[in-house]
């Protein structure tokens, strides 16, 4: 008697395959329906496809977002990149040109303060000329006014005691003490500092700039920056405007300019004409300066 024996292995196989093959066949269905819907006119289907499309459009929507998102994310990436390798470099280019600048600005500056003490040359007696010397100001006293400073220059340049110290404003003091390599000035805002002064109107009338008792009752004169002195006679006839040079009496030589008269005062008290003048000479500012050797008033 024949036995029939039926081999479950290759019924299993028949399954799989006719599910394969059946998976396989929606796949085509699916996409042959996503290509007609997206062939017609408009995206739209030419039937009703509503419930099939809404799904498959959403997904299609999802991907299509992920790439773009995906792709813009490296496209950001890579232009922060390149940015930053530009603003580094537009940092550098920066970098040099302010520097530039800053030694254009330099240079400039020496230019215009040889400008000034070639002005100040006009002040300074012929004969005194070959006996100049430039400086630079190094330090300064404390506190807002130059009232002693000292200048890049010592005996070994040829500097001596009593030297007079000028700028293109005018005249700015005396050399007070020298060493090898550098000076001390003092300013005609220092205490210890004097000079005769003449009226650029009437050499005849003379004075001196000296500080003494405040001759000013609302402030110091001193702390405004300002000079003062008195008149050798009461009688003089000085006002307000009075332009003042050295009159060529001891150190100084004559006509170097020093200020203008700010205000006259008169104390009636002892028979002294005093003058507040205002120096031409900024005082909050000096930073080159021209040393003249001191006359011989022997």
């Amino acid at each position: 008697m024949l036995t029939l024996k039926f081999d479950n292995n290759k019924k299993n196989k028949k399954k799989v395959n006719f599910k394969v093959i059946a998976t396989g066949v929606v796949a085509i269905t699916l996409i042959g329906i996503v290509g007609i819907s997206m062939g017609t006119s408009g995206g739209k289907a030419p039937f009703n496809l509503n419930i099939t499309m809404g799904p498959l459009t959403s997904i299609q929507s999802t991907i299509n977002t992920g790439f773009t998102f995906v792709k813009d994310g490296f496209g950001n990436i890579i232009n922060f990149h390149k940015n930053a390798k530009k603003a580094e470099s537009l940092e550098t280019e920066n970098n040099k040109l302010q520097d530039q600048i800053t030694e254009l600005q330099g240079k400039l500056d020496d230019v215009e303060s040889l400008e000034s003490l070639k002005d100040s040359l006009n002040f300074v007696d012929e004969k005194y000329v070959a006996n100049t010397l430039a400086a630079k100001v190094v330090s300064k006293n404390d506190g807002n006014w130059y009232t002693s400073f000292v200048v890049s220059a010592g005996s070994k340049d040829g500097v001596k005691k009593d030297s007079l110290v000028m700028n293109g404003k005018g005249l700015v003091g005396i050399v007070y003490e020298v060493s090898q390599d550098y000076c001390k000035v003092i300013s005609l805002l220092d205490t210890k500092s004097s000079v005769s002064f003449k009226l650029a109107k009437n050499a005849d009338l003379k004075g001196i700039i000296t500080y003494g008792q405040n001759i000013d009752e609302e402030a110091n004169v001193r702390d405004k920056g300002l000079l003062q002195g008195y008149m050798f006679d009461s009688t003089y006839d000085v006002l307000p405007g009075d332009l003042i040079t050295t009159s060529g009496l001891g150190l100084y030589p004559e006509g170097i300019s020093i200020g203008k008269v700010q205000k006259v005062v008169e104390n009636k008290n002892n028979s002294l004409k005093y003058v507040i003048v205002k120096p031409n000479v900024d005082f909050k500012n000096i930073d080159d300066v021209l040393i003249v050797e001191p006359r011989n008033i022997k």
